[in-house]
């Protein structure tokens, strides 16, 4: 019984982080909770959960509505997911350091068209510490999930 639980919660781990991230939003450190993006990211492309999918579409939006983007994040997402799903060239379940080159290119593309749809300073540098905040935050979240699953 004990051991049936102990999977368990190792399996909802992944669904329950990304909800605590998107939940715990700070108006400088986790915007709109945009750390939610990186269970998200981990968890769909470098080692896929299964269900995730469905729940990632749903927490980008989330995550769209409450940082104001108009389906900016849940829109990449699928494309980023159709175009991972339809070629055989680049396995991201088999790269190096966990996916954070990967990881960095994801979001900085996304963030890169948000500063640039909105030019000024401050979007510049509110985008380079979003920027900064999530590629530093990737390797302890990631390591952490790693760590509850137990592989």
């Amino acid at each position: 019984m004990k051991q049936q639980i102990i999977k368990s919660l190792q399996t909802l781990f992944p669904f329950l982080i990304a909800v605590a991230l998107w939940r715990l939003s700070v108006p400088w450190i986790n915007p709109g909770g945009i750390l939610a993006i990186i269970p998200i990211f981990y968890c769909s492309f470098i080692r896929p959960v299964p269900y995730f999918t469905a729940f990632a579409i749903l927490l980008c939006f989330l995550i769209d509505y409450k940082f104001n983007t108009l389906l900016m994040w849940t829109i990449f997402y699928c494309m980023f997911y159709v175009v991972m799903n339809l070629q055989t060239f680049i396995d991201l379940t088999h790269t190096n350091r966990d996916g954070i080159f990967a990881f960095m290119g994801f979001v900085g593309t996304v963030i890169l068209l948000l500063v640039v749809s909105h030019l000024s300073f401050t979007n510049l540098f509110s985008g380079m510490t979003m920027f900064s905040i999530l590629s530093i935050m990737y390797i302890p979240i990631i390591t952490t999930i790693q760590v509850v699953q137990d592989d």
